[in-house]
């Protein structure tokens, strides 16, 4: 196969390209369009401070991911993006992604493919996939706020929620870990209203999955672990709370994890509970 000097020019311009996301372009936009109750538009009218600390931190986990062109393209138009939804949909896949670095796993992200698959493999020092998910507020609560009403703190509402995510929405990325004999990790950031305040859901959620009742005999055996992320903010920084994020291990697993599997998180098994490390303000900076 021969080339001309065009297409080497073109070969080495689409090698050397870099989408850059968060330009002045779309800063200008942002000032235009963004809705007025929207994330971008807090994050733009607080640029000169904290949001530009937020978007130099997506900026530079964004170039550091390792994905095609193409796939990049599609990544940057969903974190670009003017809806809550499908902007922090981005996010939270770089914050696992970053948590993941951060907790010493060897990770690969899977391209997206035409059938759904799993946002993550890990290779070491376990072997598992991992599926980003994210719990946003509830149409109800939404509606509630807008309105000026008060939202009640109701943690079986979240939990039923929670549970939707399980059996419906993920299965077929939880069953292509099980065709790939592998355990399937479900890492789901809460950023419903009570999200991110001082509540006591990562414990409900372990007496359910692993008490009296076994939740986890009613989901899917594909999944191996849930991973509950309080995730949230401050002075621009993304965090996670170890203090209210936990991992629960299935015992109905077809292809389970050990407990330790994430060490710098609550963890829960059967039978089985370890407190997070302690630490001075019980955040795990990203």
């Amino acid at each position: 196969m021969t080339f001309s000097t065009g297409s080497l020019d073109q070969i080495e311009l689409t090698m050397n390209r870099k989408i850059t996301i968060f330009d002045e372009d779309w800063m200008r936009r942002a000032r235009a369009s963004a809705p007025e109750r929207s994330l971008v538009n807090g994050v733009i009218a607080a640029s000169n401070t904290i949001g530009g600390v937020y978007l130099t931190t997506l900026r530079s986990w964004f170039d550091g991911f390792p994905l095609s062109l193409k796939q990049k393209q599609a990544l940057a138009a969903r974190i670009e993006s003017f809806i809550d939804e499908d902007h922090l949909g981005a996010v939270n896949e770089l914050s696992c992604w970053e948590f993941l670095r951060r907790e010493q796993f060897n990770a690969n992200p899977i391209p997206t493919a035409i059938s759904p698959t799993p946002d993550f493999e890990v290779v070491s020092p376990y072997q598992f996939f991992v599926e980003v998910s994210t719990l946003n507020i509830s149409e109800r609560d939404k509606s509630k706020l807008e309105a000026g009403q008060a939202v009640e703190l109701d943690h079986s509402e979240t939990l039923r929620r929670v549970l939707g995510k399980l059996t419906t929405e993920k299965q077929k990325q939880l069953s292509y870990a099980a065709d790939r004999k592998r355990p399937a990790v479900l890492v789901l950031f809460d950023y419903t209203f009570w999200g991110g305040l001082a509540t006591t859901f990562y414990q409900d959620l372990a007496d359910f999955l692993l008490g009296e009742r076994c939740g986890f005999r009613g989901l899917p055996g594909q999944l191996s672990a849930l991973v509950y992320v309080d995730r949230g903010v401050c002075k621009g920084r993304i965090a996670i709370s170890r203090l209210r994020s936990a991992a629960y291990y299935s015992p109905c697993a077809e292809y389970p994890l050990p407990l330790g599997t994430f060490p710098s998180l609550n963890q829960f098994s059967v039978g089985a509970a370890v407190e997070a490390p302690a630490l001075t303000n019980g955040l795990i900076w990203l």
